[in-house]
């Protein structure tokens, strides 16, 4: 049975698609018989069990995601839900009903029952002590009902076998490159009472549960649970088989300004899809996206959106990204300082950890581990072209304050720093010591020698932003965050690029510096008294490329 299940699973992949939201056989464990709704949409329905058999649609539940860790279980195909009546007793049937999101009785929590496997027990919205209970070993037609909640009785015990693309464990992420966790979703105000912003994101992809908005352009924004690097977005169009919409999609790290978004991709619909439609968008990393609908090819002022999702890779997993290039590691054009632990932590991965590596030059003013240009390749800023690209990811200590790339001169002066700190300093989004929130912001050195400062926005330990560096024979563009700044910048002969994590020995509240300059013990006892115990960049997508003059 088991090997059937696998197999018929993995033929559901190969001619499914992403249509629908996570679909699943609900077996009760180790009996051979599942929950089964019969034939067609009867409201009133108990549900009850039958062999199992993957291509009985009548065994095929859609799981809606309710928020705070609860589901409802929607019959393929119907708009009918598991729903377990009001209160809670013993043998009390559970039946099918319209699905209601507003209903708890439709609303279970999914408790994982034997660790490594996907099997569960289903316990009832505000009456956790009963559960979903299928009796005694397995039938054809025994009713399913609500009984004792008991992790330890197999009656309660419900293996999860996923058929809509293929995977038996619904807590996989594999579908296009990740689906991300999508915290809310809102739109301008144009949407239809009766089908808002919500709809997009509860699962359901019909017709009933749709987000109408009526204007052109129209805006629906969906926001992540955290910042991620977007890949591509999946948008299933209402009656999107018939017509096609022109649209565009934008994205940004955070609202802190409303007018700063990045365009990602601008393109017309298939209008051959009413399922999940894949739209691959320019990489970005984002906490909010947007898409702005225009006009469509049936002549309405109506958009209709049943279901969107989001995928590419959260920040929980640095190491997904594109292998880290030769020229970066080999030695070619940069050396290393601070070698152990190496920041190399995967193909596509570089980590950069000042309080382990410990690194130290004559003049520096703290812990640093970086790649700089080597002394043989540097020049002026006007005698090269040169562009660097990562994603950053930060995990710093409140208060603590780094350096993550710079142009440095051949002396001790800077042309361009970006930095992230937690700091008191004035000018940009946030500026308060040991708050939690960081400035990331950029310095640069202009033609007069003035050192010129920008914002590019804020972000929290954990968090990860994109960053871009062109130094175009002298005039030096800096982006990130949604923003860029430009400017010709002053030079020096023996200039060179450096990048990595640069742990500045600085007190944040009053911005001075403390231990003494290349002194190793001075910088512990300034970061042991900050309370600084974390500082880790993790930079993936990383490419750098130069042309001399």
């Amino acid at each position: 049975m088991t090997l059937y299940k696998f197999m018929l699973a993995a033929s559901l992949a190969v001619t499914g698609s992403l249509a629908q939201a996570a679909n699943f056989v609900m077996e009760k464990h180790g009996t051979g018989y599942a929950i089964d709704g019969n034939g067609g949409a009867q409201a009133g329905q108990q549900l009850y069990l039958w062999e199992t058999n993957l291509t009985n649609l009548n065994q095929h539940w859609v799981q809606l995601d309710r928020g705070n860790g609860y589901y409802a279980y929607k019959k393929e195909n119907t708009n009918l839900c598991w729903d377990a009546g009001s209160g809670a007793s013993r043998q009390q049937a559970v039946t099918l009903q319209e699905c209601d999101e507003n209903n708890y009785d439709q609303h279970f929590s999914k408790i994982k029952v034997y660790s490594g496997s996907e099997v569960y027990r289903f316990a009832k919205r505000n009456a956790d002590d009963f559960s979903l209970d299928g009796n005694r070993d397995g039938a054809n037609r025994q009713s399913i009902y609500l009984w004792n909640s008991n992790s330890d009785n197999i009656n309660q015990q419900w293996e999860l076998i996923r058929v809509d693309d293929g995977s038996d464990n619904p807590d996989d992420n594999n579908d296009a490159d990740n689906r991300l966790a999508v915290a809310n979703a809102f739109d301008d105000g144009s949407s239809h009472a009766s089908y808002p912003a919500g709809h997009v994101i509860d699962g359901d992809t019909g017709w009933a549960s749709r987000w109408a908005a009526s204007g052109s352009p129209v805006n629906l924004t969906l926001e992540l649970e955290e910042l991620s690097d977007v890949t591509k977005l999946g948008i299933a169009w209402g009656r999107g088989d018939e017509r096609a919409y022109t649209f565009e999609v934008y994205a940004r790290t955070d609202s802190s300004d409303p007018n700063i978004w990045t365009k990602i991709f601008d393109g017309v619909s298939s209008g051959s899809n009413s399922g999940i439609e894949l739209v691959d968008v320019s990489d970005i990393a984002a906490k909010q996206v947007r898409i702005k609908t225009f006009t469509n090819t049936s002549g309405s002022n109506w958009t209709n959106i049943t279901e969107v999702e989001l995928y590419g890779n959260s920040n929980d997993s640095p190491g997904v990204g594109t292998e880290i290039p030769a020229n970066i590691t080999d030695g070619s054009i940069f050396d290393l300082e601070g070698a152990s632990p190496h920041p190399l932590v995967n193909a596509s991965a570089l980590e950069f950890v000042p309080l382990e590596a410990r690194y130290v030059s004559p003049n520096g003013n703290g812990w640093r581990q970086e790649y700089k240009v080597k002394q043989s390749l540097r020049v002026a800023m006007t005698d090269v072209y040169e562009v660097f690209e990562a994603d950053v990811k930060v995990e710093m200590s409140d208060a603590g304050k780094t350096i993550i790339a710079q142009h440095h001169a051949g002396g001790l002066g800077t042309i361009m720093k970006l930095y992230v700190a937690d700091s008191s300093e004035s000018g940009f989004d946030d500026s308060v010591a040991g708050n939690g929130i960081f400035d990331v912001y950029v310095r640069l050195r202009n033609t007069d020698g003035e050192e010129e400062k920008y914002a590019l926005g804020t972000i929290r330990s954990g968090d990860s932003f994109d960053f871009k560096m062109v130094n175009d024979y002298g005039y030096v563009t800096v982006y990130g965050m949604g923003r860029a700044f430009g400017m010709p910048v002053e030079d020096d002969a023996d200039s060179y690029f450096k990048f990595g994590n640069y742990l500045q020995s600085q007190n944040t509240y009053t911005r001075k510096n403390c231990g003494e300059p290349g002194d190793s013990e001075s910088f512990a006892q300034c970061f042991a008294d900050l309370g600084i115990t974390e500082s880790t960049v993790t930079m993936t997508n990383v490419s750098y490329s130069r042309i001399p003059d």
